[in-house]
């Protein structure tokens, strides 16, 4: 059997799977089961060569985990202990992107696991790439820079919203200043630890609202949310603000970053439901 027969199979399995959900007695197992067929179809289309069939198997299979995170996503939207409640009714509906409903909490969603962070104060970020000046931060030196705090919503792909966080932290556009991006720069590769990165273009990384945030809400940024550093960009899903950021990194192309090369959308603008590549 090749590869794509393969993955076709795996999907098919695991829509059968999900088919007779309903008539298992813990229907979380149903899900469990078709998520570890999908995983396994996701890590065999990695092995097929570039080109549209490998594009089309991988959106098909990121479109069923995304279906999956979602309906799993409905038992966590409750507020979260420690964290601030945030609003869940809003005046005007325009401010709520299509497709998203609100949460008086925080989710906790990444790849991998969280790093174990043994003094934060150690933390370092490069700036690296197509720039005149390469930058080596630590935390302290980026407190040194102009700090703001800056309130926004972020939204998820996963069809969350949370309205309302206080973000602090040194806006991006500071930290480029100070690299001077070369010319021929037009996008970054924003990665952060376990080896996750996304993918944004220079003027959305600038907007002023763009933050490496150490605080939220008054608080140091806790492990699971990010801490002790993470980018912040409100006009894109939550996959583009990173998470433990450790480099930007500059390009005079568009490189995709960790989701994207799965499926989803370069730009992942949640006003225009950028989910995946081909929305």
């Amino acid at each position: 059997m090749d590869g794509e027969q393969a993955i076709t199979r795996l999907i098919r399995r695991a829509d059968d799977v999900r088919k007779a959900e309903a008539a298992r007695r813990d229907p979380s197992l149903a899900r469990a089961e078709a998520e570890e067929l999908l995983q396994e179809a996701r890590e065999r289309v990695d092995d097929l060569p570039p080109g549209p069939r490998r594009d089309e198997l991988t959106a098909q299979v990121t479109r069923r985990i995304g279906d999956i995170d979602r309906e799993e996503l409905e038992t966590m939207l409750v507020p979260t202990p420690g964290v601030t409640r945030a609003p869940t009714t809003v005046e005007d509906p325009r401010r709520v992107p299509p497709g998203q409903h609100l949460t008086p909490g925080w989710p906790v969603l990444h790849v991998g696991r969280a790093p174990e962070v043994a003094d934060p104060e150690a933390w370092r970020v490069v700036v690296t790439g197509r720039v005149e000046r390469r930058l080596d931060l630590t935390l302290a030196e980026l407190r040194g820079l102009p700090t703001v705090t800056v309130t926004s919503d972020l939204h998820c792909v996963t069809a969350w919203s949370r309205l309302d966080n206080a973000w602090t932290g040194v806006p991006v556009a500071e930290v480029l200043d100070r690299a001077h991006a070369r010319p021929e720069a037009s996008h970054a590769v924003v990665a952060g630890h376990p080896a996750y990165t996304a993918n944004l273009d220079l003027p959305a990384l600038r907007e002023p609202d763009v933050l490496l945030a150490w605080a939220h809400d008054g608080r140091p940024l806790d492990r699971a949310h990010g801490g002790p550093l993470r980018l912040v960009v409100p006009s894109r899903y939550g996959w583009k603000s990173v998470k433990w950021v450790t480099e930007i990194r500059l390009t005079d192309r568009d490189v995709p970053g960790y989701w994207e090369e799965r499926g989803y959308h370069d730009v992942a603008d949640p006003w225009r439901e950028q989910r995946f590549r081909d929305d």
